[in-house]
């Protein structure tokens, strides 16, 4: 058989006028089959033609429009030739790569099609802290004062309503609440979208400067979307003449393997850590025969992916003196807007409005990637209002260059400029009260101490400071990390802050760190800076970390500054999160001033207790905190610590039963056979699974793990289906002889199900009643059998030496 290029090859003549015959042809480009059967039509002239989409299929690209339903001769496509191999019905295609569809590897994980939806069920949340102190450490009867924290939810499916307040009291002073955030909040997953009413604080960018308000905010959430890359990634892509191997290395790590066909292919969105590196291709064929390439790259969370859009819009009232007793809401309507939009993978645009009465204020910006060196940023804004104008510029850069680090930014005002934090705000110092010499008391263990501090309304209206707040005129800053070649196990930083605020203050600061490895994971560092500007501040601290567990370690160091010298030692277990966990902490402290502190904390399925004794310079004190959360959800009240995100309510039935996140024990049920995990990862998918070795022998459990996604700050539920097998039990059966029956061996219950015997004559058989007769099948033929059962809840029922004849 002699092969014509472009034309059908048969042994017998053609026909202009013969009607069109469908071909199902193997299909073979460029030497390599593509293993794939695809359906072809035999035009005029002998010429071979195919859909669109079964052209698109067997990955030959089209310019050009066309119907669904058109045949698109293969001589029409550029640089395409093939031979019709009658015989063999295989059709072989020749083209350039140029106009072949490759084949694509996405690496960036789950598409949007398999979105996993969010479970948020109705209920509510108390989340409370409270916090005694007394300078008496014989009595918590004589207190200076106390405080508690209360952060209230009420969730659903259709959204979050949310109260956070503090209640302080004190001697010699009325108990007082401070309100502090109110608002409600629904997010739409499929959208990105997040919308919130009441209190909350405007959107902005690296060269604004966001207020609180309360009034109305919707804005893009790329949090509802965990499995969304958002900064651009590099595509890598090549050709393999054979079927070959393909894989690729980022910083000489391999991140993927993959087998391809022969032609051109692009593994895209490949996953890269920040700042700059190189990524490597490997095209492997099973010759061994190797082609690498090499791609330099600089990744940066400051870009955004081709046309991803990220915003935000409010509108309200200004909140001024947020959680002091002037709190107040300015009846002066504000409102911003703020977008960033990506273009190119290499260049994104951003952009800033802001009004407010006698103000409006503007700017515009981009940030682009310089190749795979770094990525710089720049900006301008204006403002204008009450007669008077001003601008602001801004720049930024970021690289990394032969193992050294650098990021350096400036900013600067010009004229009369305003923004809404200068409109709006009033800037206040507040004098405490005495509780503030117990401001370090759980300086590690509850960071939330220092928001319960109270503060007396008098002293503060009396020490109030008003101030401008207008942006500084020049705030210029500089950090760089270099490399050093001969010691990988020390780390240099340095930075420089030059700043010069409205009111010509001067501040250059200069600070430089440095942290080595050390044997047996312990590491030092040490750290010094300096102000060369209006107060001439010099300070130096270092220090020496030394594990001596899992979880704790002794810490010892020592510092000079405008005081003296102080030097300290602590030692420390940090809390762990599981329930039946316990920390604390000892220090001790000499110097200009004194300060030695012993604290213990312990956490369990309830809550969280600390307690702690503390001496300064001014006497000795002592602190208690409980911490923790009351739930309501599916018509019962937990008790748990304090739920910060997503959480569910896990309904196993049986009481003592261990569950699990995420293969970590989480507590166990209670009473009611239920337990509260308050650390889910909202729009996230956490793993349930209760350990069975606590079920009752004759409980049986359809499955024993659940994956479950919570909305953010709302609960789920999760149920395990558990119920009593109460009639079942393990028959033994023998033969006359006394012999068990062989295992292997196939019986029935009359009107009952089939089993299987074991072996020692052994059958677990379920759905009994309290007369049983069974058939066996044996390899010497069938018997019979007869056994009453008898149930007894919480046990297996064994039913021994059943006689089968």
């Amino acid at each position: 058989m002699v092969a014509v290029v472009g034309a059908v090859v048969s042994s017998s003549p053609s026909r202009a006028d013969e009607e069109r015959k469908n071909l199902q042809l193997d299909v073979v480009i460029n030497g390599a089959s593509i293993k794939m059967i695809a359906s072809f039509v035999v035009l005029d002239q002998n010429r071979i033609g195919a859909t669109p989409q079964e052209l698109k299929e067997i990955g030959l690209r089209l310019s050009g429009s066309h119907n669904p339903d058109e045949i698109v001769p293969l001589d029409d496509i550029p640089t395409v030739s093939y031979d019709y191999l009658e015989r063999t019905q295989t059709i072989r295609i020749t083209v350039d790569n140029r106009y072949r569809i490759g084949q694509t590897f996405d690496l960036s994980g789950a598409p949007a099609a398999s979105l996993v939806r969010t479970q948020a069920a109705w209920g509510s949340v108390l989340n409370y802290d409270l916090l005694s102190s007394s300078s008496d450490v014989r009595s918590f009867y004589a207190s200076n004062g106390n405080s508690l924290t209360l952060d209230g939810r009420v969730f659903s499916p259709y959204g979050t309503f949310q109260q956070s307040a503090i209640v302080r009291s004190g001697p010699g002073r009325p108990t007082d609440f401070v309100r502090l955030d109110t608002s409600f909040r629904y997010s739409d997953q499929q959208r990105m979208i997040t919308y919130v009413a009441g209190d909350t604080i405007n959107g902005g960018l690296a060269w604004s400067r966001p207020v609180r308000i309360g009034g109305f905010q919707a804005q893009s959430n790329f949090l509802l979307r965990p499995d969304l890359v958002t900064m651009p990634l590099p595509s890598l892509g090549g050709s393999a003449a054979v079927p070959s191997t393909v894989d690729v290395y980022v910083n000489n790590m391999k991140t993927f393997t993959q087998e391809v066909a022969a032609g051109p292919f692009s593994v895209n969105n490949v996953p890269l850590i920040s700042g700059s590196g190189s990524a490597e291709l490997v095209i492997r064929d099973a010759a061994g025969h190797e082609t690498r390439s090499t791609s330099p790259f600089y990744a940066s969370s400051n870009l955004l992916a081709p046309e991803l859009t990220a915003w935000s819009v409010e509108a309200g009232l200004p909140r001024l003196s947020y959680g002091s007793d002037t709190d107040v809401y300015v009846n002066s309507p504000i409102g911003s807007a703020t977008l960033r939009r990506g273009i190119f993978d290499w260049m994104t645009l951003e952009g800033h409005v802001e009004a407010a009465s006698g103000l409006a204020n503007g700017g515009a910006g981009a940030v682009i990637r310089t190749g795979a060196f770094g990525v710089a940023g720049a900006a301008l804004s204006a403002s204008t209002g009450n007669g008077n104008s001003g601008l602001q510029t801004y720049f930024f850069y970021e690289t990394r260059l032969f193992g050294l680090s650098i990021s350096a930014s400036s900013q600067h005002t010009f004229g009369s400029y305003e923004d809404l934090a200068s409109t709006t705000a009033r800037l206040s110092i507040y004098t405490l009260n005495p509780l503030q010499n117990y401001s370090g008391f759980f300086n590690y263990l509850s960071p939330s101490y220092f928001a319960a501090l109270p503060a007396s309304s008098t002293a503060a209206a009396n020490a109030a400071i008003y101030t401008s707040a207008r942006p500084p005129l020049a705030l210029d800053r500089i950090t760089f990390s270099p490399p050093l070649p001969l010691d990988e196990k020390t780390n240099v930083s340095a930075s420089f802050i030059h700043l010069l605020d409205c009111s010509g203050t001067l501040s250059n600061i200069a600070t430089a760190t440095v942290t080595r490895s050390l044997p047996f994971n312990a590491s030092a560092f040490a750290t010094i800076f300096r102000d060369f500007g209006t107060t001439k501040n010099t300070g130096v601290f270092a220090g020496l970390t030394i594990p001596i567990g899992p979880q704790a370690s002794v810490s010892t160091g020592v510092s000079r500054g405008p005081g003296g010298i102080t030097g300290s030692v602590d030692a420390v277990q940090s809390l762990g999160p599981e329930p039946g966990s316990y920390g604390w902490r000892v220090r001790e402290a000499d110097g200009a001033m004194t300060d030695r502190l012993a604290a213990v904390s312990y956490r369990s399925n309830y809550g969280m207790i600390q307690a702690g004794v503390s001496q300064t310079n001014s006497g000795t004190s002592a602190a208690l905190e409980l911490r923790g959360s009351i739930t309501s959800m599916g018509g019962d009240v937990f008790l748990s610590n304090w739920v910060d995100d997503g959480f569910a309510v896990v309904n196993v039935g049986v009481p003592g039963v261990t569950v699990l996140h995420e293969n970590r024990p989480a507590g166990v049920t209670d009473s009611q056979g239920m337990l509260l995990v308050p650390t889910l990862r909202a729009y996230q998918t956490n793993k349930i699974e209760v350990d069975p070795v606590n079920l009752p022998v004759d409980a049986e459990i359809e499955s024993t793990h659940e994956v479950v996604t919570p909305a953010d700050r709302a609960g789920t539920l999760v149920k395990f289906q558990v119920r009593s097998d109460r009639s079942s039990a393990l028959v033994t059966f023998v033969r006359p002889d006394g012999r068990f029956v062989p295992a292997g061996a196939r019986g029935r219950i009359d009107g009952g199900n089939e089993f299987i015997v074991g072996y020692d004559g052994q059958a677990f058989i379920r759905d009994l009643g309290d007369t049983n007769r069974a058939s066996i099948e044996t390899p010497d033929g069938s018997c019979g059998a007869e056994f009453p059962f008898t149930a007894r809840p919480g046990e297996q029922v064994q039913i021994a030496s059943v006689v089968c004849r």
